[in-house]
């Protein structure tokens, strides 16, 4: 009886729940009570919850099954993972439990007696019977219309977008300073400059300078009281060194005074000066003074011009003058404000840096300098580590004048010979004469401004000589795209939620529709841009395969002249880039959907496939579901008269061949079209060309080809081939810019310059490195050498993919006509009547994927499939 409860309290659950569903479905009026219910029944759920709260986790069997003896859970921990110790613990329990008196026994016994036991056939019994009825249409039309469900409307607006196609130029900035020139050294040494008069300075020691006013001498002067004046004027020049400065000495006969700037300053008899004044002309003696005048606010006022005048009355003979004493700072006795014109001092750092010959520096003025290296201006004795460092070592820091030239046109000479496409050898010489080939493109208003970076080896340790500017002269292209905004929910029925489950009416908005296609492609062409090693069979190389790897291209220029070879050629079209990439990519990829063996060409996975289909050949057709490709394209008849055409695989080969090898000669690339595909005599593909089974990323190589063999056959192009490559990859955004080095045997610097970059398979490929390097912090390494890896598995999942940005790729698709939109997706378009392949419809209108398995569908019997495969798992 024991195990009588459970069973029961379960019947009494079914038969509440039973009971509510009948009542509702045959009261419908009731249906709203029940919502209205709902509440109360929530609240009643959550006061049970508070009643009986689980306050500790259950950690043991005993409280998961509390009828059971006691007993933990280690020992199934113990062997969690281990294959060997799990099969032993099952069978030592099954042969206890054949005979263990215990629930558990009593439980394994049923189940094994119930799987011996004979099923009776069922599909006729009532209960299954009352089953039909509920789901009959009458019934559920009841059901539904009170328990209808809610339903969620995507919103979709179209919208116009603009994207960015980017057409990246490079020139160039180039210094070139030849010429003559004279340079001055700006310093003043000492307090004061002699300006007019009589200039008497002398070295009363350190920080002590002795500045004379009037004439030494003695009787100089003769006369019956006679006035003379001398006038002497001084620069303070370096005015934050004074200390102090006072007239400390003066020496006359007869009378004497000391005017400074037009005011007396000091007087020997303030108030007597004859004959001006009364007075004895003569005094009888010759008089030695200490006037101890502080005239020291003369001294602080930069530039300012003093002027001293002496005036001395004589009688008989006489003379007259003074001496001025200053007490400075010797550190603070010195202003050097370097060398000018400042516009030419580049000069000097291009003759330094070793970029200019022929140099000639000399210096025209410079002051007599002790042995110790030190010269004595004005009274005051300076040291040349007191002066700033000349701009060049040879020239001596107490020079004031030099003059100086050279030739510093280091971008001249012969460059590099190389030969071109027809074979012809070229040896230019750079003659210099376009110093700023960037001035066009500032010029021009289609063209912005990008980056500016010094040439590799175009530079010394004092500047850069010639710069490397980028400009975007780009376009932008504006496109349809259909967004999701979001949704609306719609709940009709009466019941409205179930508990405190209600349906999820948030908004969630996704990305637009042209993002999502471009995303898509990324997929593809990382499909056919993957390099595992070996032959791509190997699955155990899979952790070293890399997608989008890249080469390293570059091309020459001559730096400040004419020659240039990183121009890209004028004949390549990003149309018909765009439109030879898309089809290469739907035929590679309709081959690789057909042939699953990493090698795109190889027929081994195909021939196994195909064998196994013959050999079930005829139950499958005749099941209504036809081959393998006619499931997945509809390509073929599904009537094939019980067996499998075994050239059927390899005529929708050739077809989709066919047609590319068509959309390649109706855009002009007949020649490169007869490269990439084997022709009969009649002109039909038959194949691939062996050069194209052996490559590896398929659509990279096939505009490669055209651009050889279409383009440059066409064109005179008087650079190497692999530049004209470039150039095309370059206008097709398929490469990612380095950095430019000087790459020339110029013992003086930069006569050839290089444009070094990773050039990829695809526009896609290109986008997606350069996000990577951006986001995992990812080097090109050197510009003369750069890598161009790929990337890996692990690096591809570590990025954020919301962030790279595919808007110039989804430009390039509209620009060419290739950007699918909503109406171009259609089922119909892609896989009826619109997608191409009507012509292995044998005359028919070809219909789409739905309306094929539909038909395939008809009169196939469902129920007695699970019938079928009901018995064949008992």
């Amino acid at each position: 009886m024991r195990f009588l409860r459970t069973p029961s309290l379960a019947r009494a659950i079914c038969t509440a729940l039973v009971g509510l569903q009948i009542n509702t479905l045959a009261y419908p009026a009731y249906a709203d009570s029940v919502a209205s219910s709902q509440a109360a029944g929530r609240s009643l759920t959550q006061q049970s919850l508070q009643a009986f709260p689980v306050t500790q986790p259950m950690t043991s069997l005993e409280q998961l099954y509390p009828d059971m003896n006691s007993g933990d859970t280690n020992e199934l921990q113990s062997v969690f993972g281990k294959d060997t110790k799990i099969i032993d613990v099952g069978t030592k329990a099954n042969t206890r439990l054949q005979t263990e008196n215990s629930m558990d026994g009593e439980a394994y016994r049923v189940l094994t007696d119930s799987s011996a036991r004979i099923s009776p056939d069922l599909s006729k019994d009532p209960m299954f019977n009352q089953a039909d009825q509920v789901r009959s249409n009458d019934y559920m039309a009841d059901f539904k219309e009170t328990f209808a469900d809610c339903s969620r409307t995507e919103v979709f607006e179209q919208k116009k977008k603009k994207a960015h196609v980017a057409k990246y130029k490079t020139c160039e900035r180039l210094t070139d300073l030849t010429g003559s020139y004279t340079f001055k050294h700006d310093y003043a040494i000492g307090i004061v400059e002699y300006v007019d008069g009589q200039p008497n300075f002398q070295s009363c020691g350190t920080g002590c300078l002795y500045v004379w006013v009037g004439t030494v001498g003695d009787n100089y002067w003769g006369g019956h009281c006679k006035i003379y004046e001398e006038y002497t004027r001084f620069k303070i020049i370096n005015p934050q060194a004074v200390i102090k400065a006072e007239i400390e000495y003066a020496k006359f006969d007869d009378y004497f005074e000391i005017h400074m700037d037009n005011q007396l300053a000091w007087s020997h008899t303030p108030g007597v000066f004859p004959p001006e004044t009364a007075g004895s002309c003569e005094r009888g003696t010759s008089w030695q003074v200490n006037p101890a005048k502080d005239v020291t606010s003369a001294f602080k006022e930069s530039g300012k011009v003093v002027t001293f005048k002496t005036r001395t009355s004589v009688s008989g003979g006489g003379e007259g003058y003074a001496r001025i004493k200053i007490t400075y700072d010797p550190a603070k006795a010195v202003t050097d404000n370097g060398w000018g014109p400042e516009e030419h001092l580049p000069f000097f750092d291009q003759v330094n840096d070793g970029f200019c010959s022929n140099v000639s520096v000399t210096c025209t003025e410079n002051p007599d300098t002790d042995g110790d290296g030190c010269a004595t201006v004005s009274g005051v004795t300076v040291c040349e580590d007191a002066l700033k460092p000349s701009p060049q070592n040879s020239i001596p820091r107490f020079c004031k004048a030099v003059s100086a030239s050279a030739d510093c046109s280091f971008y001249k000479g012969p460059m590099k010979c190389y030969k071109d496409p027809q074979g012809v050898e070229h040896c230019p010489q750079n003659n210099g004469g376009n110093l700023d080939s960037c001035s066009t493109l500032e010029n021009n208003k289609s063209c912005g401004f990008v980056s500016q970076k010094c040439i590799k080896g175009a530079g010394g340790n004092n500047g850069c000589y010639a710069y490397e500017e980028v400009w975007d002269c780009g376009y932008d292209t504006e496109y349809e795209t259909i967004v999701n905004t979001g949704a609306t929910v719609d709940c009709p029925g009466g019941a409205r939620c179930m508990g405190s489950e209600c349906f999820d009416t948030s908004n969630v908005k996704s990305g637009d529709f042209a993002y999502a296609v471009a995303m898509l492609q990324v997929a593809q062409f990382a499909e056919h841009d993957m390099d595992c090693g070996g032959d791509g069979t190997d699955v155990n190389q899979a952790n070293d395969c890399k997608v989008f790897k890249g080469d390293a291209m570059e091309c020459k220029k001559a730096l400040g002249g004419y020659v240039d070879c990183c121009e890209a050629p004028e004949s390549v079209s990003i149309i018909d880039y765009v439109n030879l990439t898309m089809n290469s990519l739907k035929m590679a990829s309709s081959l690789e959907a057909l042939n699953r063996t990493g090698s795109l060409f190889s027929p081994g996975y195909w021939a196994a496939g195909t064998n196994a289909a013959i050999s079930g050949a005829t139950a499958v057709v005749e099941g209504q579901w036809g081959t393998v490709v006619d499931a997945a394209t509809g390509a073929f008849k599904k009537t094939l008269q019980g067996t499998i055409e075994q050239t059927a695989i390899s005529k929708l080969q050739t077809w989709l061949m066919q047609q590319a090898y068509n959309a390649m000669v109706e855009m002009g690339a007949t020649t490169a079209a007869n490269a990439v595909f084997a022709t009969g005599s009649n002109g039909a593909v038959t194949g691939l060309s062996a050069n194209a089974a052996a490559v590896l990323n398929f659509i990279g190589w096939v505009y490669m080809v055209y651009v050889i063999v279409d383009l440059l056959i066409n064109i005179i192009w008087e650079c190497e081939q692999k530049e004209f490559e470039l150039g095309a990859k370059k206008e097709t955004r398929q490469c990612t810019f380095v950095g430019s080095y000087c790459a020339s045997d110029s013992a003086l610097g930069c006569v050839e310059k290089r444009e070094s970059y990773c050039c990829y398979g695809s526009v896609v490929g290109r986008i997606i490195q350069e996000s990577a390097h951006e986001q995992l912090g990812l080097s090109y390494g050197e510009i003369e050498k750069p890598t161009c890896e790929g990337l890996t598995p692990d690096m591809l999942s570590k990025m954020d993919w919301d962030k790279v940005d595919l808007s110039e790729w989804i430009g390039m698709l509209n620009m060419a006509g290739h950007l699918p939109t909503a109406n171009t997706v259609s089922i119909e378009d892609l896989t009826g009547s619109g997608s191409g392949l009507g012509e292995f419809s044998e005359g028919e209108a070809r219909k789409n994927t739905l309306d094929r398995n539909l038909e395939r569908l008809d009169g196939f019997d469902v129920d007695a499939v699970k019938k079928k495969a009901e018995e064949n798992l008992r």
